[in-house]
């Protein structure tokens, strides 16, 4: 009798604690989501990071602020939570704006076009829905233009949301990068050559390819998480996000989890301002790199935590 009277007393309590985690967390996503639309520009595309007040200027867009903004705004949740995406026909048009029909790359305004930037106006391209035929010479630049394993890395990217199966060249030579890249010296973990092996994963499985039988990644990459809950880049000391990002990328298509996901999320959220925005370092100003960062390791780890 005294479980029963006590499981009557506890469980509404449980659930209303429950209940108030929820609203805090919708809360949060819903000042993250403002933040993006802060840095929204009025020609088009998103910046970087806030204008700094004593600047009376008008703020420049970003390819890669805008395709941080729609990628982060759909792993917030945004839809759901009922907030549109801003002016996704204007976001398109400055997307498209950045484009070079006649080499076939995306550059930032006023850059020069490279592989780097390429991928990511592909990835930005492909997520707000402009039509392919508008971007497809995107394709053969990136063929012709990624020769080193980062150049495949984050081409890789561009193809996974291009469609690999609809990719329209053969991926051989990208394979032999990452199989020499593979075949230098793999380290330690904890000296941050967790990256190192991540970025060669995710890049492989992202393209389909799968493992060699016996693989060993496991142990190079998870013990490399350091006590505040990151990973950090080979001879460094310290977590950084962008790192922390790729082995988390690495992990979700090894269908893995970290070992320890609270102190993973705990640095996740050293991150946040109050303006609800994050930095790509604690303590420093909100960016919208921080934010793409933080809201897509977030929603892994909101995945990870159900099962």
């Amino acid at each position: 009798m005294r479980l029963s009277l006590l499981g009557l007393v506890l469980l509404p309590s449980v659930a209303f604690t429950q209940t108030r985690e929820i609203d805090e967390a919708i809360q949060r996503r819903r000042e993250t989501l403002k933040f993006i639309a802060s840095l929204e520009t009025p020609q088009g595309g998103f910046a970087l990071a806030p204008q700094p007040p004593n600047i009376d200027a008008i703020p420049q867009p970003s390819l890669r602020a805008t395709s941080g903004a729609v990628r982060a705004w759909k792993y917030l949740g945004g839809e759901q939570l009922g907030a549109k995406f801003p002016n996704k026909d204007r976001h398109s048009e400055f997307v498209l704006r950045c484009f070079d029909p006649n080499t076939g790359g995306f550059a930032e305004p006023g850059g020069q076009p490279d592989v780097t930037i390429t991928s990511i106006g592909v990835m930005a391209a492909v997520e707000l829905g402009i039509p392919r035929e508008k971007f497809a010479k995107a394709m053969d630049y990136l063929k012709d233009h990624a020769k080193t394993f980062e150049e495949v890395r984050i081409a890789a990217a561009a193809v996974e949301a291009w469609g690999v199966k609809d990719c329209p060249f053969d991926l051989k030579p990208w394979f032999k990068i990452a199989e020499d890249f593979a075949a230098t010296p793999a380290g330690d973990p904890q000296d941050g050559q967790a990256r190192n092996t991540a970025s060669l994963v995710a890049m492989l499985l992202r393209l389909g390819k799968p493992l060699p039988e016996g693989h060993n990644v496991l142990k190079l990459i998870k013990p490399g998480q350091r006590a505040d809950g990151g990973w950090s880049k080979p001879g460094e000391n310290a977590s950084d996000i962008e790192t922390t990002y790729r082995v988390m990328r690495a992990l979700v298509l090894l269908k893995e989890k970290p070992n320890d996901l609270k102190k993973l999320r705990a640095f996740v959220e050293s991150h946040r301002n109050t303006d609800g925005g994050y930095a790509t370092k604690p303590g420093e100003k909100s960016s919208m790199s921080g934010v793409y960062y933080a809201a897509v390791i977030s929603k892994w780890l909101d995945e990870m935590e159900k099962n």
